[in-house]
């Protein structure tokens, strides 16, 4: 996962790495990086700015093509912001992780959210040290640490129905069962006969799931199995018997 708004408040050390970046948005640094001096290593505990180039307004320039200078202070303007988009910073990432990465394993997805946890609260657990901020601005801060340990104990993370919620679920239907249906509609030339194992496999992989007493099965290497089953190579009479059985029902 990249970098989120969060692990600058692990410590102060990390929190003075956001002090670093924030002085990097300096105007003039950003045209003149080689001035190292601008930029310190050091924990500030008083308000400080940088110089953001904006332009003049209407009435100072009518034609638009004019700018000067507005100071924007850690303390008072950054951190506010930095601190209310921690929770959807952070979550907005977790989220597209597990869906990316982890929503077909779920062996890997527990790991990762059991130590999720224990890095979170570690954040919490030592939030005092950052109690020298103004009162309204670290009770956000707690605030926002607070929704992201909501979001990440919810128990439907653990749920492979749950979250594969935006594929089509079959009930009651084996995994060669789909296989058998999907390979009969393109021998029937229902579906372009011409579309590869490769394709049809990654297809039904993406879309569909099947459910057998609330368990929900992962597909996966579907087109080996079509090209078995193209092939004579895989037994599938007790499938075919299921959807025969299945579809006689439309008489």
């Amino acid at each position: 996962m990249q970098q989120f708004f969060i692990e600058y408040f692990r410590d102060i050390e990390s929190f003075i790495d956001l002090q670093v970046e924030f002085t990097k948005e300096d105007f003039i640094y950003l045209n003149n990086p080689e001035i190292s001096h601008l930029v310190k290593r050091e924990f500030i505990s008083e308000d400080f700015y940088i110089q953001d180039q904006v332009p003049l307004s209407h009435k100072e320039d009518p034609t638009g093509l004019s700018y000067g200078f507005e100071k924007r202070y850690f303390y008072k303007n950054h951190l506010p912001y930095v601190i209310k988009r921690i929770s959807f910073d952070y979550l907005e990432g977790f989220y597209d992780h597990i869906r990316e990465e982890l929503l077909e394993d779920q062996k890997k997805r527990r790991k990762f959210l059991d130590e999720e946890k224990k890095h979170i609260a570690s954040i919490f657990e030592n939030i005092n040290q950052f109690n020298f901020l103004e009162s309204s601005v670290f009770n956000e801060l707690k605030a926002q640490i607070i929704e992201i340990e909501k979001a990440i104990h919810s128990p439907t993370l653990y749920n492979d129905k749950f979250l594969k919620a935006d594929k089509l679920t079959l009930k009651g239907w084996k995994e060669q069962d789909l296989l058998i249906f999907f390979n009969f509609l393109r021998e029937q030339k229902v579906i372009d006969f011409k579309v590869s194992d490769v394709d049809l496999g990654r297809f039904l992989e993406r879309n569909f799931c099947v459910e057998k007493d609330e368990e929900i099965s992962i597909l996966e290497s579907l087109n080996k199995k079509l090209n078995e089953i193209k092939n004579g190579k895989k037994f599938t009479l007790k499938s075919e018997i299921r959807l025969q059985r299945l579809f006689q029902k439309f008489k």
